[in-house]
């Protein structure tokens, strides 16, 4: 009896942390200035609300992250693939500005109200098997360089 209390106690805990926090997942690009103003953002609404964990992945250079980034959005029903994109609870959203910070803010609410998973409880079992822009880059100049070696 005491090892049921026991176990119980254990995830009574357990779900009791995973209902007082919300995962944000940002993704951003080095070189984008729109995910600088959306990191500014997120980073006020910490503050504001510090139960808030937002997991930021940068995606020029880390093509895995790229790929996080695409089966997400697949995974919510985004039609492109973009930075700034932000995943709260049952939200995916792209872009900058009052409106989208509004709606990120109203998700924030209720799943602290509520209770939410991780974005990435919405992950399939497969990841998106797509190249990184930074791939293709890649593959264009060796590409382009075969060519002029080649042709030469």
């Amino acid at each position: 009896m005491r090892k049921v209390f026991c176990v119980a106690l254990l995830f009574g805990l357990a779900y009791a942390g995973w209902a007082g926090s919300v995962e944000i997942h940002f993704f951003a690009s080095a070189t984008c200035p729109d995910c600088y103003v959306m990191k500014a953002f997120l980073t006020e609404l910490a503050q504001e609300f510090p139960e808030l964990v937002i997991v930021e992945h940068e995606v020029t250079f880390t093509p895995d992250n790229w790929r996080l980034l695409v089966t997400l959005a697949r995974a919510y029903g985004l039609k492109e693939e973009k930075v700034p994109t932000v995943f709260v609870g049952d939200l995916a959203i792209t872009g900058i500005g009052r409106a989208v910070e509004l709606r990120i803010r109203e998700e924030v609410e209720r799943c602290l109200a509520q209770g939410c998973p991780s974005p990435l409880a919405k992950l399939p079992a497969r990841p998106a098997r797509v190249l990184s822009p930074l791939e293709i880059a890649l593959i264009l100049g060796v590409v382009v360089v075969l060519l002029f070696v080649l042709v030469r």
